[in-house]
């Protein structure tokens, strides 16, 4: 398993001393040819409590989340001999064969595995091109289960993918606030998963190149 900050994320709250949002990590998972990326919303205090995850925006790349229902590829739902059920919109499963304690399929999440509403904007679950922009999701009970907690830390999606996927990224924004409190702080960060394209590489080691001439 890997963990790695993804750059930053801004608090979008008018006193920056009360900003509690302090970016977005991811944690790969390899499992059976996927790698399965956890996107987790950090914070500088266990109190904190996530509200709703709204505004996500694909940046660049596609998605190709993994969802049960293509899974298996297309399904003969009837039994006339034709495949009618072809994976078009996808479901995610927080359970969904799982390994080594880790689920390999894409959902999204508000802390704690349990019931997560649709905000209406978004369009669809899963598919294979991504989450719709703007699309967001909700807890409308967020307690305990939203909390922080001792890692400072809050499951907001999971993405499974081919392993090998080139790079994917995206951006949301996190309503939250301290648990007892009525006063809704936001916060805005980008992850990014996968590998970069051939040419991405190319542009990588180029850059090293010309790094180390410089320092010669």
């Amino acid at each position: 398993m890997k963990s790695y900050a993804v750059l930053g994320a801004v608090a979008l709250i008018s006193s920056a001393a009360s900003a509690t949002f302090t970016g977005v990590t991811v944690v790969d998972t390899t499992v059976g040819g996927r790698t399965v990326s956890s996107i987790w919303a950090n914070f500088s205090s266990s109190t904190e409590r996530i509200l709703n995850v709204f505004d996500f925006m694909n940046i660049s790349g596609t998605m190709g989340a993994l969802h049960t229902d293509n899974a298996f590829g297309d399904v003969d739902s009837d039994g006339d001999g034709y495949a009618d059920v072809f994976g078009a919109t996808g479901a995610w499963s927080q359970t969904w064969n799982s390994a080594a304690g880790i689920p390999s399929d894409s959902f999204v999440a508000i802390g704690a595995p349990g019931p997560v509403a649709l905000d209406p904007g978004f369009t669809g679950p899963f598919i294979s091109t991504g989450i719709a922009n703007l699309s967001g999701w909700y807890d409308s009970t967020p307690g305990t289960q939203n909390l922080a907690g001792a890692t400072m830390k809050i499951k907001v999606m999971q993405i499974a993918r081919l392993t090998g996927s080139a790079y994917y990224t995206g951006n949301f924004t996190v309503g939250y606030a301290a648990l007892g409190s009525t006063t809704a702080l936001f916060g805005a960060g980008t992850f990014t998963i996968g590998i970069p394209a051939p040419g991405a590489v190319a542009l990588l080691g180029l850059a090293g190149l010309v790094s180390r001439r410089r320092r010669a």
